[in-house]
């Protein structure tokens, strides 16, 4: 009869352990122990678009915004191929920074909350108020200026290089090196030659391309492909080429 007790309590014991052990949620990996070594943040001041193939002329299937994070999965030709949720494809090398600079920056722009990873195209990026500049109230004459500069400048280039060509106009107006107004800007003597040869005057007449709209739309929303750079030349150089002009 001890026996059986025995048998018995000792049974009972185990389905209590088994009990408790299924009545204790499971823990998700804490902040601290996220593995940073195989991870990406987007180095850049608004968002970092991800493409479908290593180059800048495929299509665009999401968005990284500043600070935010994927994993990288492998690199090609200057790009790293990424993924983050149901979204994967390349991001350009130039806009990411890895690992522990990846950490450091997610947490200088989101801080210490929840990682945040690529969006899809048609939501607004969750961008932190101090990695953007901020959007610009503009006219509509402001808008059809910018949009003709960047047809005459970068009407065949891809939607980076149209936003390169807005952003190093904004970038002078916010310099004291520069004209503080957009058409002090861009009419400044030696500085845009379509504005002094009429080729800026004849695109503003007929009106620019809906492609370049939409892009000077998002330069004057805080869009910046560029950082703070305030020249740009056709070709390659030293500095930030996209497409077939150089930033610097």
């Amino acid at each position: 009869m001890k026996q059986k007790i025995k048998k018995l309590l000792t049974c009972v014991g185990a389905v209590g352990a088994l009990t408790m052990m299924l009545s204790v949620p499971v823990l998700a990996d804490t902040k601290e122990d996220y593995d940073w070594s195989d991870k990406a943040a987007a180095d850049v001041n608004t968002y970092a678009n991800i493409r479908s193939g290593a180059d800048i002329n495929t299509e665009r299937v999401g968005m990284l915004p500043a600070g935010a994070v994927v994993t990288v999965e492998g690199e090609e030709n200057g790009w790293f191929q990424v993924s983050s949720g149901e979204i994967s494809g390349y991001i350009r090398e130039d806009l990411l920074v890895h690992a522990e600079e990846a950490k450091a920056l997610f947490e200088s722009v989101h801080g210490e909350g929840e990682i945040v990873g690529a969006q899809p195209l048609n939501t607004e990026p969750q961008v932190h108020q101090q990695a953007a500049s901020a959007p610009v109230s503009v006219s509509d004459s402001d808008l059809a200026l910018m949009a003709a500069i960047i047809e005459c400048e970068a009407g065949g280039e891809s939607y980076e290089g149209k936003i390169g060509v807005g952003a190093v106009i904004m970038n002078r107006i916010r310099s004291n090196k520069f004209p503080n107004t957009l058409s002090e800007v861009i009419y400044q003597s030696g500085q845009f030659t379509p504005a002094a040869t009429g080729k800026l005057a004849s695109v503003l007449a007929r009106g620019a391309s809906q492609a370049c709209y939409d892009a000077a739309r998002d330069v004057f929303a805080g869009a910046n492909t560029i950082g703070d750079r305030l020249f740009f030349h056709a070709g390659s150089g030293n500095g930030l080429t996209i497409g077939n002009q150089t930033f610097y």
